[in-house]
């Protein structure tokens, strides 16, 4: 897998956070009650019982169970913040470390939308089941997922959407690719996906002005949202998330265990 070094601005970053927060179905999320106060020495008696901790998908802050009560520390272990912990996305509340991972696999995209189509999405494939998948054109392991991807069967590519999301994150050479992949795209589709599918986005004419620098941006703070730190990453349209190619990608998409 291709690490990813690159962030957004946070000032950037936190106005789709807040565009993203504000627009989700809070209401009954929100209704739960807030807990008693819990002072110092309470706090001391749950660290003596830590069942176990997990660091949560943002970040600096990590989610410690002990018995049946879950609170939250910083990475450092000077802060914690004790009461009631929601995962938005989700509109559930954090409840168990055993709920937090399974939440932390997926997505609920009836609640949380992300239009490839605004990312600067290349799509293959005609099928309902619609499957966002990042990629950075100077990754050798994303240039081996669109090889296989490519390679489906006209049965796959029919039941399934693969929406192929150009992500800058290794170099200013990946940068320079995407924006000319996407400033393609703006005018030739087609040339644009078989640019990227076979490999030639390095040949491509330089992008001018500003064309194809809104889809990179929404891009990239999409990609820092979700806590992509490689590529490629894929989502599939149950939610499930997956960092780096899945090792069947068929039985992956079907959501087979341990695909």
């Amino acid at each position: 897998m291709c690490m990813c070094p690159s962030h957004p601005s946070s000032e950037t970053t936190w106005r789709l956070l807040l565009t993203v927060t504000l627009n989700l179905p809070l209401g009954s999320v929100l209704a739960e009650p807030a807990p008693a106060d819990v002072q110092p020495s309470d706090l001391a008696g749950l660290m003596q019982g830590i069942g176990g901790m997990r660091r949560l998908p943002v970040s600096g802050v990590q989610m410690v169970q002990s018995g049946d009560q879950v609170f939250f520390v910083s990475a450092n272990g000077r802060y914690a913040f004790l009461g009631l912990g929601f995962d938005l996305w989700h509109g559930t509340r954090l409840t168990s470390l055993a709920e937090a991972d399974r939440l932390m696999q997926r997505i609920d995209r009836s609640r949380l939308k992300l239009a490839g189509e605004d990312l600067g999405a290349l799509d293959l494939g005609t099928g309902d089941g619609e499957v966002l998948v990042f990629v950075d054109p100077r990754c050798p392991q994303c240039a081996a997922l669109l090889d296989r991807i490519r390679a489906l069967s006209e049965v796959v590519l029919k039941t399934y959407r693969f929406r192929l999301i150009p992500l800058p994150v290794l170099s200013q050479a990946s940068q320079r690719e995407v924006l000319a992949l996407n400033c393609l795209a703006e005018t030739d589709q087609p040339g644009a996906i078989a640019a990227l599918l076979e490999h030639r986005t390095d040949v491509l004419s330089p992008a001018t002005g500003r064309c194809g620098q809104g889809p990179i941006q929404r891009a990239l703070v999409t990609a820092h949202l979700l806590g992509i730190e490689r590529v490629p990453f894929l989502i599939a349209p149950d939610g499930r998330l997956q960092s780096g190619a899945p090792a069947d990608l068929s039985a992956w998409l079907a959501g087979e265990e341990g695909a």
